[in-house]
């Protein structure tokens, strides 16, 4: 049973977000599109796992992308699965080309490109978790981990003496095998089904979703942005306010919401509060009554007397 369900990760989305907004040909651009190209295939390797967690049996709970706060800092987990007897941290790896694995020198390396050990990586996570289950519940529980390498085109080399890599480091067609036997080496049940729905709801409470700045990250400011209202059909910033509705001169496109993705995006990229001064220059309307009535209709929460009133997007 899944009790936090896999969803696109804001960091992704809001990428995408200024990615369509930033003006063409900004200097920032390449590095951006490298930086969303590698966020989207960790993303697409955590999704390609559900397909095969569907074929798990037996009473569990998964909780995808919990990021939980150790007092000190935030740690993130891509899935965890709460069984009756032991707990299983996956880490999922979507790499493509020759990796390489060196435990003593806790290190990975794809050619000449270096990264953090996994199996360091989710040690560090089984720690973390197995803490903060002590310090907030109390309780004390098995906890062991996976890492999964879910792209069929990568060829896995460990240089390590410790042979029970094997059982730690793994292809996504594996998994449910992998799965069934750690479950043989925790024969004791510790928790009933009502208790483990327990532990797992109080993850769930306990998780802080992440939600990036790219634009302090990148040193940009509002003065890097395209203004104006993006047509759905064409991808334009060339839509025109007329007679309720907008209109795109470039491929008649017509709309009557497109305002509403600009304002999410102003609501990520600048700010969450807006007044009518600012919406008029970045919606790039003149007339101070229709944005008003655009607010007032999209805004669930608005402050300040009429004139002076500034808007709480959402």
């Amino acid at each position: 049973m899944i009790i936090k369900p896999r969803i696109i990760p804001p960091d992704i989305a809001h990428l995408e977000m200024l990615l369509h907004r930033i003006k063409p040909h900004h200097t920032k651009i390449p590095q951006l599109e490298e930086i969303l190209s590698a966020k989207q295939a960790g993303w697409s390797g955590e999704q390609s796992l559900d397909f095969h967690l569907d074929y798990l049996k037996g009473p569990h709970y998964i909780l995808h992308n919990l990021r939980l706060n150790d007092g000190h800092h935030f740690f993130q987990i891509d899935t965890v699965i709460l069984f009756p007897s032991f707990i299983l941290i996956l880490e999922a790896k979507n790499m493509i080309g020759q990796i390489s694995i060196h435990r003593e020198k806790r290190e990975m390396r794809r050619d000449t490109e270096g990264f953090q050990d996994p199996v360091e990586q989710a040690e560090r996570q089984k720690y973390l978790l197995d803490e903060w289950l002590y310090n907030h519940l109390g309780i004390r529980m098995p906890i062991d981990f996976l890492v999964v390498f879910t792209n069929r085109r990568c060829t896995l080399e460990f240089d390590s003496s410790d042979s029970s890599i094997y059982e730690k480091v793994i292809r996504a067609t594996s998994l449910i095998d992998t799965i069934e036997k750690k479950k043989g080496f925790y024969p004791k049940r510790l928790f009933g089904k009502k208790e483990l729905s327990r532990i797992g709801q109080a993850l769930v409470d306990a998780h802080k979703e992440y939600i990036p700045d790219y634009m302090s990250r990148y040193n940009l400011n509002y003065s890097d942005l395209q203004k104006g209202v993006r047509c759905p059909a064409c991808g334009k910033y060339s839509m025109k306010r007329t007679k309720m509705k907008w209109a795109c001169p470039v491929c008649f496109h017509i709309s009557l919401y497109a305002h509403e993705q600009a304002l999410r995006e102003y609501a990520v990229l600048v700010a969450k509060i807006i007044s009518n001064k600012e919406a008029r220059d970045f919606l790039r309307i003149s007339s101070r009554h229709v944005v008003y009535r655009l607010l007032s209709a999209y805004c669930k929460e608005r402050r300040g007397s009429t004139k002076k009133a500034r808007f709480l997007l959402e």
